[in-house]
């Protein structure tokens, strides 16, 4: 009887989770605590975290030249749009 209300329960929870949830992550999104905390965690592991990308970036030699190929790309396609509109 115990599970089947826990079951129940959870099962409510996803369904209005389902239904509300682009309301959910707006809110999220928007949260001030959230980018509060955040903003906290990366001062304090700052260091940590260029030193990760740069670990990843000379791994990843690659990977790291087409992602500055795509942002050169959508920058030039941005200035093109941008002209056409003047």
């Amino acid at each position: 009887m115990i599970e089947s209300k826990l079951d129940r329960r959870k099962r409510q929870k996803r369904e209005w989770y389902a239904r509300n949830r682009e309301s959910v992550l707006e809110q999220q999104k928007n949260s001030e605590k959230k980018k509060q905390s955040q903003g906290e965690w990366y001062v304090s592991n700052r260091d940590e975290i260029i030193e990760k990308a740069k670990e990843w970036n000379n791994t990843n030699v690659g990977a790291r030249k087409l992602i500055i190929e795509r942002y050169k790309k959508g920058k030039e396609c941005q200035e093109w749009v941008s002209a056409m509109k003047i």
